[in-house]
């Protein structure tokens, strides 16, 4: 057979193969977009599926299938049996958790969905104030909510005061020796409006502190780096008896932090450097002349060292490590032990946080 022939069977065996494959028609499917799970009792979870409705007009709703069960999977078989169409969880952009769920642990959902070939590994892991599958039937946007949730997280991450996070990274934090995980906070203000509400801090895998919305810049000036976003810097000035603020908005924030360890120390020492570099793009003040351009910088500072440090030792209280001084200390010391550190060296580590702010551009300076 030459080889014109063969090319011309391959062809018509091809043919013949994808006549096999089962097709699925798109309008035929429930394709999940988020996914909340609320504590329920003992032994029993309850499971929201959403998922978006494409109308005649365009439009979309959000359709929702709740089921209450002990496991996720039998969460997922349930819902199954109260569709009327194949749910289709390759679609989901965001998995919600009830706050009383996360104080009960979560790494039974997190376990199930990096075990689903079908879910991402990028997917977006949150904790909710209040119950999660009161949340996601909200009408956020006219995108639906999945996508709506989703692009709010993914901006706050780029642009504003949100560390990255996604299953992934809160997995790798959790089972690593040294470090303890984070997730967002979503706090629903009405039935068409969310937003981040915070931080939530993880002792193993269940909630045991939060970094309210207000403290969430100074958070992630020790995990992360800040690309955009803005900080408000207040100055008091004395006017008599009576303290008149002075607001300075600095904005075009970009930060780097660099933690060194004196791991023979004893205690262990522990400096957080941290750099930020940004532009005063509003001042409440009468000028803004050189002289107060450094006021800015000097406050700025002040702020970070004084917040971040206060964080630093709430953490050690509590008994979490999100920055990852352990991790530190686990790499610079041969025989590391993950127990010692935690009963007996962690909880009386010395921290030191020096901070360096550098304004940019302040206008038009006198």
């Amino acid at each position: 057979m030459n080889r014109k022939n063969i090319f011309f069977v391959l062809f018509i065996i091809s043919l013949f193969l994808s006549g096999c494959v089962d097709r699925e028609i798109l309008d035929d499917l429930y394709i999940e977009t988020a996914k909340a799970y609320d504590y329920e009792g003992e032994n029993s979870i309850r499971g929201t599926a959403l998922f978006p409705i494409y109308m005649a007009d365009k439009s979309i709703q959000n359709g929702t299938l709740s089921a209450k069960a002990s496991s996720t999977r039998e969460v997922l078989e349930k819902l199954e049996r109260r569709a009327q169409q194949p749910l289709v969880r390759g679609g989901v952009d965001v998995v919600l958790v009830g706050e009383k769920l996360a104080e009960k642990g979560i790494i039974d959902i997190a376990d199930s969905l990096q075990r689903d070939a079908s879910v991402g590994a990028r997917v977006y892991l949150t904790v909710t104030e209040g119950k999660a599958g009161e949340l996601i039937k909200g009408n956020y946007g006219l995108r639906g909510n999945g996508t709506y949730i989703s692009n709010l997280l993914a901006h706050n991450i780029r642009r504003r005061e949100l560390p990255e996070t996604n299953l992934h990274l809160f997995l790798f934090d959790f089972f690593q020796e040294g470090q303890t995980a984070y997730l967002p906070i979503l706090k629903q203000l009405s039935h068409d409006s969310i937003e981040i509400s915070g931080v939530a801090l993880f002792k193993d895998d269940k909630m045991v502190k939060r970094i309210p919305a207000q403290d969430m810049f100074f958070f992630k000036l020790l995990v992360d780096k800040l690309a955009e976003g803005s900080h408000v810097i207040k100055m008091g000035k004395k006017e008599g008896d009576a303290e008149k603020l002075v607001e300075a908005s600095v904005t075009s924030l970009s930060s780097k932090h660099k933690i060194e360890v004196k791991h023979k120390a004893d205690p262990v020492e522990v400096q957080v450097q941290v750099e930020v570099k940004g532009i005063v793009r509003e001042y409440t003040g009468k000028k803004l002349t050189t002289k107060k351009v450094d006021a800015v910088e000097k406050k700025m500072m002040e702020d970070i060292e004084t917040k971040c440090l206060a964080m630093l030792k709430g953490f050690q209280e509590v008994g979490i490590d999100p920055i990852g001084i352990g991790q530190h200390q686990k790499h610079g010391v041969r025989g590391f032990d993950i127990k010692e550190w935690n009963e007996s060296i962690y909880p009386n580590v010395q921290f030191k946080v020096d901070a360096k702010v550098q304004i940019l551009e302040a206008g038009t300076v006198e």
